[in-house]
């Protein structure tokens, strides 16, 4: 995929390449919930799961939501407000179909409504300063799909996402695969 400074990434996914070994975003699959050239981009890694006795974040008290709630699996959506919880959730108001929302407000009136139907739970997410992400793909830290990610989500567990990503963007095998070529941008 060819990325111009210019191109809104909003719904699409980002695969980690290996030259992003750290631990935050090595071998994510990240899902671009904003993005802009004015503001930058805002995102949830969508392949981390965090383990249930993580489930105590700032602003969301599974106790008080009806019990699908509490059901709903957490994962680590990135360093950005670790200890706050957001949803990723479906919205017909979206052009791409998925928001994130963090507000205690707007999730606890979610939850009791029992309207939205949340996606995924996230402690944290992933942000980037004004053309940062251009960058960082132009220098194939990341690959881009087009939104893939309810597929990537339905599909297989956590530790499977990131091995499906890489299928979608016709990577079958990392090792034989050249990231330091043109690469995607």
């Amino acid at each position: 995929m060819n990325i111009e400074l210019n191109n809104n990434l909003k719904g699409k996914c980002l695969i980690a390449t290996p030259s992003i070994r750290d631990d935050v975003f090595g071998q994510s699959v990240i899902y671009i919930t904003e993005h802009s050239t004015v503001s930058g981009a805002v995102g949830v890694i969508i392949n981390k799961h965090l383990p249930d006795d993580k489930r105590k974040l700032s602003n969301l008290d599974f106790n008080q939501y009806k019990n699908q709630w509490g059901k709903i699996p957490l994962y680590f959506g990135g360093p950005v407000e670790l200890e706050t919880g957001f949803v990723l959730h479906e919205s017909d108001e979206d052009e791409f179909g998925w928001v994130l929302t963090g507000s205690r407000h707007k999730i606890q009136q979610m939850a009791q409504d029992d309207v939205v139907k949340p996606v995924m739970l996230t402690a944290g997410y992933c942000m980037w300063d004004s053309f940062q992400l251009e960058r960082e793909v132009r220098f194939n830290n990341w690959l881009v799909i087009d939104n893939p990610a309810s597929r990537i989500l339905a599909v297989v567990t956590p530790q499977e996402r990131y091995q499906l990503a890489l299928s979608l963007a016709g990577i079958d095998n990392v090792a034989y695969y050249d990231f330091n070529g043109g690469g995607n941008a």
